[in-house]
């Protein structure tokens, strides 16, 4: 009786624990997990021993975000550029300035490190004015030219050198004068991401956290590429009740290039390869992968055949270089899809009436590697993908207020 009583729990006991050593690994491992930065995973990252220290940290966030975007729209005053005072609230409106993200803190012991994505349609735009002033002077010099020489049999030809001088002379002017302006305020927006102006507001916010503050400005190439930078533009386009609120969206999702992919290929299931760096060796330490080999030879030698063994090339090792590998295995740098969303009373009469609700969207927003290949993701802050990101902007009009969304996804 006892030996059957025994025999009943052995028997559906599934031993399938098997001891393997920590570092050694076997020539079956995937590609392995996207693991997103610190700063992209919270917005502020810091360990204090004591709680209640952190109490007025997201008060300090709000702060320093509006000490960002204020240093970034500096102007000189109107009464030294000769131009006539413009209220804030238009200054505000015009869409030629700097835009600028939230701020993304990274916490050491003796120092902060603020991530700040910047779009410089300021600088954009005063370069093209310039080009443009610089062709007209040319264009108006040549028609008086023209002009005076036409007239030359007519009249006395040395009264009409001195008219002619004297016109030069009025271009001239009016041309440097604007000129002055546009260099005046070219010359403020690039101090504005040197030492020279930047210390200025490192003093200020230094005061918050006691501690030395370090920049790492990202200049980004489209408006498109950051979702606080879109949001925030449709944001200040939709407060005036005359605007047409898909038209503000479309001229957004115009802006998105998207990437031509053959859409079976890309959903297709990811099969394991042999050719992972986790995979040629038994042991992952350093000092055995190296033995007494270069790095730079080391990484040459295993990337290099990895990638043409991908993309089947015959492609020459010498004009093949590490950077060129490390940005090849960057995850998420191209774009997959982008949304806007508005919401609020967005009605051009004024009154309260139902809150309307539009919705754009360009590509898709789901994550290639966790929904079609099979492969494995991590969540960020618990709920957020690490191939999105995400801001939302509210406001308010006359009537009440409104919000605005966006969102970009990417993909390899």
């Amino acid at each position: 009786m006892k030996k059957n009583f025994i025999n009943i729990f052995s028997k559906y006991i599934k031993n399938n624990n098997k001891i393997i050593p920590s570092k050694v690994k076997t020539s079956d491992v995937g590609n392995t997990k996207y693991f997103p930065p610190v700063s992209r995973e919270w917005k502020n990252s810091i360990y204090v021993f004591n709680s209640n220290n952190l109490k007025n940290f997201p008060m300090y966030d709000i702060n320093i975000n509006s000490l960002i975007k204020s240093f970034f729209n500096l102007q000189f005053n109107y009464k030294f550029l000769f131009k006539k005072y413009r209220p804030y609230r238009r200054r505000s409106f015009s869409l030629n300035k700097i835009y600028a993200s939230k701020a993304e803190l990274k916490h050491t012991n003796n120092k902060a490190i603020l991530t700040v994505y910047v779009y410089n349609r300021e600088k954009i735009s005063l370069l093209k004015k310039i080009k443009i002033l610089n062709k007209s002077f040319y264009d108006k010099v040549r028609l008086l030219i023209y002009k005076n020489k036409k007239i030359l049999g007519f009249h006395n030809a040395e009264d009409n050198n001195i008219i002619y001088n004297k016109a030069i002379k009025a271009l001239l002017y009016k041309n440097l004068k604007l000129l002055r302006k546009y260099k005046l305020r070219l010359s403020l927006n690039k101090y504005k991401f040197e030492e020279k102006l930047l210390y200025k507001l490192k003093n200020f916010l230094v005061k918050y956290y006691n501690k030395k503050v370090e920049f790492n400005i990202v200049n980004i190439r489209s408006v498109v590429f950051h979702t606080d930078f879109f949001t925030k533009i449709i944001t200040s386009k939709l407060l005036n009740r005359k605007a047409n609120i898909l038209a503000a969206m479309d001229t957004i999702l115009n802006k998105v290039v998207l990437p031509k992919v053959n859409r079976i290929v890309e959903k297709s299931l990811e099969k394991k390869s042999l050719s992972l760096v986790e995979n040629k060796y038994k042991y992952l330490n350093l000092s055995f992968i190296l033995n007494n080999n270069n790095l730079s030879e080391v990484l040459n030698k295993l990337y290099y055949n990895m990638i043409i063994d991908y993309y089947n090339r015959n492609l020459n090792k010498d004009y093949f270089r590490i950077y060129e590998i490390i940005f090849n295995s960057i995850n998420y740098k191209n774009m997959g899809g982008i949304r806007l969303e508005a919401k609020g009373r967005l009605t051009k009469r004024y009154r309260a009436d139902r809150a309307i609700f539009k919705v754009r969207w360009k590509g898709g927003l789901k994550n290639i590697d966790s929904s079609y290949k099979g492969l494995s993701s991590v969540n960020m802050r618990g709920y957020a993908k690490p191939n999105l990101d995400y801001s939302i902007f509210t406001s308010k009009r006359r009537i009440g207020a409104f919000a605005v969304k966006g969102w970009i996804s990417g993909k390899k």
